[in-house]
């Protein structure tokens, strides 16, 4: 119970912190001062206060999933110190930006003011930077001895194996949530191709790959940075017996997951309607695709903890 209550507290105190590292970030990145596309829409005192107050709810959503999933994974993280700050900023800084902004380079630039996009790279590089150093030293994390660890040597090609299935596995389901979610609300396809009909999902696929010939590679190699980004966390856990492997896949789920809650707070390059279908579809997407990376990568990981009961069977017969 004091357990409990004791991570309750660093959760909101996480919280609270990555507050104002987004309010450090926004500044020094030069996003307070961004123009955006709304901003003559905004140039009188009502508006600016409307996104203001509609920001607050979806700000404190999102910061707390953010603070709560990362609070869990230091805290069952079997690193420490330096390796778990490089691990973790890695990851963060991958899956909180930079998985999402080469995405919205390609699908967006054209509807994004000059330097918008330089400027959101650099706020989500100092956010990662100053909090989750903040994080592990709150979480108590700084210092203390590694947990014994044994895994299962993999060779470079199954390895490489694992990663391209698991990115083809990505590419699938990012065009089924795709359309099936996102596409079906005909504000979404409004915004993306100027007309509201909706055409069945093998004209669709059939458009861009004789459209954009490029797309389905892009889609790919950013499957590839899922399982990239997530593999220091698989690693970092410690899930000491197997029968753990499905919380190690529930914790993946989880930090893929968070990050669609960030379309819930207000997007000066799309609508709210599209926003949102954009989240549930991110969202549930993002949740599967977590649960299979993490249960297939958790996979390598065997722990050293059984040996001692093989002992004293042996010792006792």
């Amino acid at each position: 119970m004091k357990a409990t209550a004791v991570f309750a507290l660093r959760v909101v105190v996480l919280t609270l912190v990555l507050i104002i590292v987004f309010t450090i970030a926004i500044n020094v990145s030069g996003m307070a001062q961004a123009p955006s596309p709304s901003a003559q829409a905004a140039s009188t005192p009502a508006a600016q206060a409307q996104p203001a107050a509609s920001l607050l709810g979806p700000l404190l959503a999102y910061t707390f999933l953010v603070s709560l999933v990362t609070a869990w994974i230091i805290q069952k993280s079997r690193w420490h110190g330096l390796k778990l700050i490089a691990a973790l900023v890695f990851t963060f800084y991958g899956l909180m930006t930079f998985i999402s902004q080469i995405e919205t380079i390609a699908y967006l630039r054209a509807k994004m003011p000059p330097g918008l996009i330089k400027n959101l790279f650099v706020m989500g590089a100092v956010v990662a930077v100053l909090f989750v150093p903040l994080a592990v030293l709150i979480m108590g994390k700084i210092r203390g001895p590694e947990q014994p660890h044994a895994e299962r040597v993999l060779t470079l090609k199954s390895q490489a194996a694992r990663f391209g299935i698991l990115a083809a596995l990505y590419v699938v389901l990012y065009y089924l949530f795709g359309y099936y979610v996102a596409w079906q609300n005909p504000d979404v396809r409004l915004y993306y191709s100027g007309t509201t009909e909706l055409k069945s999902l093998y004209q669709g696929m059939r458009s861009t790959v004789t459209g954009t010939p490029w797309m389905l590679p892009f889609q790919f190699g950013r499957g590839l940075l899922w399982v990239l980004f997530a593999y220091p966390v698989v690693r970092m856990l410690n899930t000491m017996l197997n029968t753990r492997r499905i919380e190690t896949a529930g914790t993946i789920a989880a930090l893929f997951g968070v990050w669609s809650f960030a379309l819930l707070m207000p997007n000066p390059l799309m609508p709210t309607s599209v926003a949102h279908s954009h989240f549930w579809e991110t969202l549930w997407c993002d949740l599967l695709l977590g649960a299979i990376v993490g249960w297939v990568l958790a996979g390598d990981t065997r722990s050293t903890a059984p040996s001692q009961p093989q002992a004293m069977s042996v010792g006792s017969s």
